[in-house]
């Protein structure tokens, strides 16, 4: 079963944000894409820009006046070519930004891309609210007993995992 692909792209500017340049400057790697655009402006708060393609898969691009600059991606995850192409619009709107910036890019931050929907859910939040990741290949148990939800999940690098109502117990 396939599930939604969600890749980010983060960028903090050594100096204020020029909204109008970033958007012309990265219009075109989305038109390539076949990706159609929608821009809001708030005065004083930046530039949100949503690009949609027909497949499904869209675009969000926040441009913060003070330098921040956010790409989330979301994709359907079926097939490699689409990771592929995925790929790519983060490759080149990394270049690019590098480029408009004139390379006085403090921070970018690319983080693995965080798969929603899939069969069995990869990630389980801790105790203080971190998401924690695992590779879970198979629901070994699941079932609600009169107390709480026990499942027991099977993880290449841990063995079998306790979860008892959606918490995390142990693992092998």
């Amino acid at each position: 079963m396939a599930a939604a692909r969600h890749s980010t792209l983060d960028f903090m500017l050594g100096a204020k944000a020029d909204g109008e340049t970033i958007l012309k400057g990265l219009q075109s790697i989305f038109q390539e894409q076949g990706m159609a655009e929608s821009v809001h402006t708030w005065q004083d708060h930046g530039y949100l820009a949503t690009y949609t393609n027909k497949n499904g898969s869209f675009a969000n691009l926040r441009i913060y006046p003070h330098g921040l600059v956010l790409l989330d991606l979301q994709s359907y995850d079926g097939d490699a070519q689409g990771k592929e192409e995925i790929d790519s619009i983060l490759n080149k709107v990394e270049e690019r930004m590098k480029e408009l910036s004139q390379h006085s890019t403090g921070r970018v931050k690319r983080l693995p891309p965080i798969v929603r929907g899939g069969a069995i859910d990869r990630y389980w939040p801790t105790a203080d609210g971190r998401l924690v990741e695992y590779d879970i290949d198979e629901v070994v148990y699941d079932e609600d007993s009169p107390y709480q939800n026990i499942k027991i999940l099977h993880s290449k690098q841990f063995g079998n995992i306790l979860i008892l109502s959606g918490d995390v117990n142990l693992a092998e």
